[in-house]
């Protein structure tokens, strides 16, 4: 019954296996990325969208990053190791990005955060 379900299921996604092999393109305008998750291991809850020659990340969790900072945008042509955020200089591509990845979250349906109401400040902190 499970995989029945499973089945019917549409699965947004693409090999990526011959762009990077270097023997093919991607035939879709933009890769999103959606972690909405807090792991021990792991940054914390963010999205992002790589669309042409620009990535932007969105962070789910200010108290993580501030609340002015929810935002990165690089150009990984001239920036690969993801060094400069241009998301306060470039406001309108900042925007774009996160319209389109607003857009897919809401298309395919992706879990967004949920409080967790047994969370307790105090006794996350002893267990690191």
């Amino acid at each position: 019954m499970a995989l029945e379900k499973l089945a019917k299921k549409t699965i947004d996604g693409v090999s990526l296996v011959p762009v990077l092999a270097q023997s093919g393109t991607l035939n879709r305008k933009a890769i999103y990325w959606h972690y909405p998750h807090y792991h021990s291991s792991s940054i914390g809850p963010c999205g992002a969208v790589r669309c042409g020659d620009y990535k932007l990340i969105e962070w789910f969790d200010e108290t993580i990053c501030g609340p002015d900072n929810m935002f990165e945008l690089y150009n990984l042509k001239e920036d690969i190791g993801e060094q400069k955020n241009l998301a306060k200089e470039m406001p309108d591509k900042t925007k774009e990005l996160k319209k389109m990845l607003e857009n897919w979250r809401n298309k395919v349906n992706a879990q967004m955060l949920t409080p967790n109401p047994n969370y307790n400040p105090k006794k996350a902190k002893k267990s690191k």
